[in-house]
This record gives structure tokens, C-alpha cells and sequence, in this order.
């Protein structure tokens, strides 16, 4: 069987290092060609460039996949050169000069200067590049280190030259004008987020004749890297289309600030990294964002749910590409998953309720909608006992899952513990939490652990009452698994002194928080679980953060792995499990 040709092109000041996730996706399934271009004065001479090669390494006709300037390249490509190209895939690709949100900024304009550009760039520190480079990958504000590798190898000149030549080129003719020419069918995947190339206008370069449009919401302008493996699934053609659209504006929640005073911080929320190295990590890269929580179903395949509604189920193979299936959707925002059998799941949708999925048929039934005559709000984990019961929690009914923050520095106290009865009745156990969120019951329904994400505590609920297992975390617990006598704990974010601070201040300082933007009021990025036994006690403390990956919301236990899930990434991730001997050595 003939591999199709993929021709993938990066962009301004880039390498082929920007295609790596995708190529690892993409695997053996294609004929890949990932050209180096370096300091081309012109789009269209480069298009020349990619031509010569696809011709010399016979990848002919080929599917062109440019991101952001190797976009404007394949473009040209496919205009100069139409018998070369049978597919356009454009990515994060400026339709005009003012699109180019970062082109105008005064640090570009310094560079333009003559002597005095040169002066600057001979001596930029490694760590100035970075903080440039830091909106090419935002909304995430990890810079990968090749994009600083492939900025510091590139000259003043080239750099110039290379952005000089994108101005110029959607000058002549913009680019939806462009496509409008072009005989082969245009696929255009752009971030909602994008902080570099305005994405109303990619927008508009979506529509038209043959054009189809992939918007990614909670993605900037380095999709093939952050969302690698969307893109990989538009370019294996697995991609469901959208309507081109831009971010829709949500009024954002008031805020009716409750003042507590947390326990004080422990010293350990104050270290990135455990004393045990985090070890054996390795993402796994999926066709959606925001894998919230994990689950393993009987024969160890993973079950998580995305953002845009799907649940996928993942089997991992020794030194091959993982498969990735869909096997429903919710039509809504699944978080928690509770495996019944090999047929059936248990969802908790945070905007359509408590769900149960057929697996075979991906058959998506309601099982509770409502409480009391109040619809179901941001129901977030669930757990189905022995007996037939089946609990699951509520973070709060004052927002949206969008706003989980306003929750926590509201501390709305408005989260609760329920319990769907083997006849359908559903009734309350315990209201009034800090924003519920993972469980765990025991065999005998007696012990039910909750994590209280706004209290930094673990609890333990029951027919008669209940105590606190672990107080005062050093991070905001989220999603937790049970492992024989242990249970996983994700934590999300560290603890932050100035956050305990602000909960005991009056409560307008933290309605002038909220009203910060997104980037400034995110906490630190850092990969973190622990265990803790049925007394509290932690047996397991994991963090780093160096690695690729943040904002864990849920982990369970595989073999010897721990499967990690996060609300923030495109991936799940594996780590090593270490036993009780080295971390107590």
C-alpha cells in the first residue's frame, strides 16, 4: 500500500522541530518531508525551494501542511506549482499585514533599525529570546527550548528577511484572495487564542469554495507543538469540521467573596520539585484539549473525556503509537468517568448532568439532569459502589465549569457530595463543600473520600458523619483514585501565600483579581501527584517542574505507571511509579 505524501513547512524563525509531535503521530502511516528554510527573502522563491525538494525526494503530489509563514510558502507552492499539491493544510497562517499582531510591536521595529537592530540582537540573552517567543505559545507559557535553539541560530538578516517577506507577500494579494485561486481543496486549523496572528481574520480566510475550517479553542499560535495531536488528526483527514468561528465573549461572573482563613502554608508548597525525581516521563499526545480525569477500564485501556465533548479510549503498545478511538460524545464538557463494565460508563458532564454511556453503540442516556427541581451544575467526578449506588460530586452551584476559579477565591462553599439510590432516587449526603471534586468509596460504602479543592483537605463522608483524612495540602487537591490502600491524589496547582492571604482580606481585592487577565492569575506550572493511606499519611510525593506537562487533575495507577490527566493540555502523561523503599531512603 502507497504511503501518501506529507510535505510540513515551519515558520518564521523556526525548524523542523516544530513538526515533531505531529510527525510521531503521523508515524509510518506517511511519507513525511520536512524542509529546514532559513532567511528567504521571498515566499515564493522558498515555494521554488520546497518544490525542487518534494521533486528530488519524490513526494509527489503531496499533502502541504505549513504553519504560520510556511503556511504563506505552501500557498505559494500550490499557486506556482498546482500539480505538486493535492491537499492545503494551513496553520496559525496570517491572511494579512495588520493581522500580524506582533509584527507592529516596538521590539520587531527596534530589530528593523539599521545599527542599532544589529546592536540589540548580538546581544540578546537566551532568556530575553524566551520571553519573546513567550506569544508564540501562549496561551501556555512554556516555551519549548528548540524554538529558542532555532531563534538564537538565526542571524539578524534572516530574521528580517524572513518576516519581511510574509508583510510583503499578503500585500500584493491577501491570502483568503489567494486561496480563492488555488485548485486543491484548504483545510485552515487556527487557535482562538492566538496571540500573533488575529484569529478573525483566519477566520475569514476559512471561508469560501473548498475551504474548511478547524477552530481549537484554548490554543494560540503554536498548535503543532501544543496541539499536536488535533492537527495531526486534520491531517490524517480525522478532524471534525467547525463552522469559522472566533472566541465567543462571556460576561464574566460576579463574585461574592466569603473571608476564611486557610491553615497556614506548608513549607513544602514553596518547592518546585520532591525529593524523589519525577522519572519515566512521556506524553501522549491526543486529538483534543483537556483530558480531565483517567480512568482504566478491565483490560487497562484508558477512558478520558475532552473538551469538545468526546470520550476517547486509549491503548497504549509497547514501543508503537498508541490507538486512540472515540466512542461517544456527551455534547457537553465530560469530566469525571466511572467504569461500570466492559458496556458501560458513568460521566459526569458539567453541563449536562450525571450521564451513562454505552460503549459498544456510544448511546449517551441522562441519568440525572436535575436535584430538587434545580438542574445538575458543574457535576464533576463520579463512583459506582458494589451495592448498585452510584455517588458523585458537585464543585459548586454558583458558576460554570469555565469559572471553576471564581469558585475558589470566591469560596463559595457551595459543593456537594450525592447518591443516585438503585431506584433512581437521588438525594444529598453532605452540601456545603469547598468545591467538591475527586472520590473514592470503599467496597462497603462506609468510607467516601472527597477532595475539597477549595479547602486544600481530604475528607471522609458517610451514612453517620464524617472527619477529615488530610489537611492543609500543599497544593489544590483535584481528582483522586483509589489504589488498594492508597488513594491518588492530583494536585493541580501549588499553594500560593499570596492566595491564603487574599481569602482573608476584604472581598473586593479578589473581584480585582478575577478581573485580571487569564495569564496573570493562573498559578505555577508544575507536574504533581501524591498518595496518601487510610490514615493520611503520604506515602508517595512526585513533582517536577521541568517536564512538559502541567496542571495534573487526575492520576491513576497502570502497572507500574502512573497515567496522569490535565484540564490544560492536549495529552496524557506517563510517569514512572517508584516503590515505598526509594522515596523513604
Amino acid at each position: 500500500m502507497t504511503r501518501p505524501n506529507i510535505v510540513l513547512l515551519h515558520g518564521l524563525g523556526g525548524s523542523p522541530a516544530t513538526w515533531t509531535r505531529v510527525e510521531e503521530l503521523l508515524g509510518d502511516t506517511v511519507r513525511s518531508l520536512t524542509p529546514h528554510l532559513v532567511g528567504g527573502a521571498s515566499i515564493a522563491d522558498d515555494a521554488l525551494i520546497v518544490a525542487r525538494l518534494m521533486r528530488a525526494n519524490d513526494s509527489v503530489p503531496a499533502t502541504v501542511v505549513g504553519h504560520s509563514r510556511g503556511g504563506l510558502v505552501a500557498t505559494a507552492l500550490a499557486e506556482q506549482f498546482p500539480a505538486l499539491v493535492d491537499r492545503l493544510i494551513l496553520v496559525a497562517t496570517p491572511p494579512t499585514v495588520a493581522s500580524r499582531l506582533t509584527a507592529s510591536s516596538v521590539s520587531e521595529r527596534v530589530l528593523r533599525m539599521p545599527l542599532l537592530g544589529t546592536a540589540v540582537w548580538s546581544v540578546l540573552p537566551p532568556a530575553r529570546l524566551r520571553r519573546g517567543l513567550g506569544t508564540a505559545f501562549a496561551p501556555s507559557r512554556r516555551v519549548p527550548q528548540f524554538a529558542v535553539d532555532d531563534l538564537a541560530a538565526r542571524t539578524l538578516g534572516e530574521f528580517v528577511a524572513e518576516s519581511s517577506a510574509i508583510d510583503h507577500y499578503v500585500d500584493v494579494a491577501p491570502l483568503g484572495d489567494r486561496l480563492s485561486a488555488v485548485s486543491c481543496p484548504v483545510d485552515v486549523v487556527y487557535g482562538l487564542e492566538d496571540r500573533r496572528v488575529e484569529p478573525s481574520a483566519m477566520a475569514l480566510s476559512a471561508t469560501g469554495p473548498g475551504r474548511r475550517a478547524y477552530p481549537l479553542a484554548h490554543e494560540g499560535h503554536g498548535a503543532p507543538w501544543s496541539s499536536a495531536g488535533a492537527v495531526a488528526a486534520v491531517v490524517q483527514d480525522e478532524a471534525t469540521t467547525a463552522a469559522p468561528i472566533t472566541a465567543p465573549h462571556r460576561p464574566a461572573p460576579t463574585l461574592r467573596p466569603r473571608r476564611w482563613t486557610p491553615p497556614p502554608t506548608p513549607e513544602r508548597a514553596g518547592r518546585p520539585e520532591s525529593a524523589l525525581p519525577l522519572t519515566g516521563f512521556r506524553r501522549v499526545e491526543l486529538p483534543g484539549r483537556g483530558p480531565e480525569d483517567v480512568r482504566l477500564d478491565a483490560e487497562g485501556r484508558i477512558l478520558t473525556g475532552v473538551e469538545d465533548g468526546r470520550i476517547l479510549r486509549v491503548t497504549l503498545r509497547d514501543d508503537a503509537t498508541p490507538t486512540i478511538e472515540t466512542i461517544a460524545d456527551t455534547g457537553g464538557r465530560p469530566l469525571g468517568i466511572a467504569v461500570v463494565d466492559e458496556r458501560t460508563l458513568l460521566v459526569c458532564d458539567s453541563e449536562r448532568g450525571l450521564l451513562q454511556v454505552d460503549v459498544d453503540s456510544g448511546d449517551v442516556s441522562v441519568l440525572v439532569a436535575e436535584i430538587d427541581g434545580e438542574l445538575v451544575n458543574f457535576a464533576s467526578n463520579v463512583v459506582r459502589a458494589r451495592s448498585g449506588r452510584i455517588y458523585f460530586t458537585t464543585s459548586t452551584r454558583r458558576f460554570p465549569f469555565e469559572d471553576y476559579l471564581a469558585d475558589l477565591l470566591e469560596h463559595s462553599g457551595t459543593g456537594r457530595l450525592l447518591v443516585r439510590d438503585t431506584d433512581g432516587t437521588v438525594r444529598t449526603l453532605v452540601d456545603g463543600l469547598d468545591f467538591a471534586n475527586g472520590l473514592v468509596v470503599d467496597d462497603d460504602e462506609s468510607r467516601i473520600a472527597v477532595a475539597e479543592s477549595g479547602s486544600f483537605r481530604l475528607g471522609i463522608h458517610g451514612e453517620r458523619g464524617g472527619h477529615v483524612l488530610i489537611d492543609n495540602l500543599p497544593g489544590f487537591p483535584d481528582n483522586i483514585s483509589a489504589d488498594g490502600d492508597l488513594i491518588w491524589i492530583s494536585v493541580a496547582n501549588p499553594r500560593d501565600r499570596r492566595f491564603d492571604t487574599l481569602a482573608t482580606l476584604p472581598g473586593f481585592l479578589r473581584r480585582l483579581v478575577y478581573a485580571l487577565p487569564e495569564y496573570l492569575r493562573t498559578g505555577v506550572d508544575t507536574t504533581w501527584v501524591m498518595a496518601v493511606d487510610r490514615d493520611g499519611r503520604v506515602v508517595h510525593d512526585l513533582q517536577s517542574s521541568s517536564v512538559d506537562y502541567s496542571m495534573v487533575t487526575s492520576v491513576v495507577r497502570r502497572g507500574s505507571h502512573l497515567i496522569l490527566g490535565s484540564v490544560a493540555e492536549s495529552a496524557l502523561a506517563i510517569i514512572d511509579l517508584p516503590t515505598r523503599s526509594e522515596e523513604n531512603r
